[in-house]
């Protein structure tokens, strides 16, 4: 069943995108690990894989979100990061072969995470395997941030990924790709553009500890303060999550949502949830809506829902 029509008008396809939004799918572990490849950082992710986290991320609740999301007949998708575990060359085969299965590169982008990261991979054995669902429009080659634009919605991506020490999740985007944010962000100012900027950490300082916060977050509201966007989206939290954080022309709203593969859990209510995110050029400006779809007991639902009217930028 339809969730929702953006086929509202003749040129719905300039004006109106439809798309989903999910992050840290964690698929599962891929068999036979060597040894020689765990005696590193990777020795506590698989540990803690098959102690219990083999019991939370289920891959029968991410086939059913991808069904969920299949039924609403979407634009586009949006998967913010972690599709691995403990960033094994096989993972990020079998990574490249799950997307395929989420919809071809024109309709699905997609960004790494620091569980993608979790020790240094060669870009050709990594997350170059995902290259085709990482271009920027018109690119050859994986950069950061790349673009893409679809409809009305010009799709900002970034990388927070970067190895850290064992026991740490910290993302870095660093003062390179700041700085080439801060002109792209510009340069689309100017283009009548919905402006989605997504990454894997979340932007603001609370509630992420500081062993898995973003870096330089301070540095990347900055930007923002100074160029504005309409939307931010992340992952990495394990939760819902929607927040505010300074532009320009007043507050750009914050998008955050749990694992994509999270089963129930009644004591920490984290169960996956993904985002529907439907935007429409106005007279006044942009509407934006969202609808929260969430695993219940009866499979997804709507749990939530918001419009709000974002100004011109």
């Amino acid at each position: 069943m339809r969730i929702y029509d953006p086929k509202q008008s003749e040129n719905a396809s300039a004006m109106h995108l439809s798309f989903a939004h999910l992050s840290d799918p964690h698929n599962p572990l891929t068999p036979n690990v060597k040894a020689t490849q765990v005696l590193n950082k990777r020795l506590l992710g698989y540990l803690s894989w098959h102690r219990k986290r083999h019991l939370r991320h289920r891959p029968e609740v991410l086939t059913a979100m991808l069904e969920d999301i299949a039924a609403a007949d979407l634009d586009h998708t949006i998967v913010a990061g972690d599709l691995t575990n403990i960033a094994l060359p096989d993972e990020f085969a079998a990574a490249r072969d799950w997307l395929k299965t989420v919809g071809p590169p024109q309709d699905v982008t997609v960004i790494p995470g620091n569980h993608d990261a979790y020790v240094r991979v060669p870009f050709a054995e990594g997350i170059g395997l995902w290259s085709p669902w990482m271009l920027g429009d018109d690119a050859t080659d994986v950069t950061f941030p790349f673009v893409r634009k679809r409809g009305p919605v010009a799709f900002v991506m970034l990388s927070t990924s970067n190895p850290t020490p064992p026991l740490f999740a910290s993302g870095t985007l660093g003062k390179a790709q700041l700085d080439r944010l801060e002109a792209v962000l510009d340069d689309l100012r100017g283009q009548d553009v919905f402006r989605v900027v997504v990454l894997h950490h979340p932007p603001e300082d609370y509630p992420t500890k500081r062993r898995k916060a973003l870096r330089d977050r301070a540095a990347f509201r900055a930007v923002l303060a100074r160029t504005g966007a309409e939307l931010v989206l992340h992952g990495h939290q394990h939760h819902s999550h929607f927040g505010l954080i300074s532009g320009p022309q007043g507050k750009i709203p914050v998008l955050g949502v749990p694992s994509a593969s999270m089963a129930l859990n009644s004591e920490k209510d984290d169960e996956a949830r993904w985002n529907l995110i439907n935007v429409r050029r106005e007279d006044a400006g942009w509407r934006l809506s969202t609808h929260g779809r969430g695993l219940t007991p009866r499979g997804f639902e709507t749990l939530g829902r918001w419009t709000l009217q974002v100004p011109l930028s």
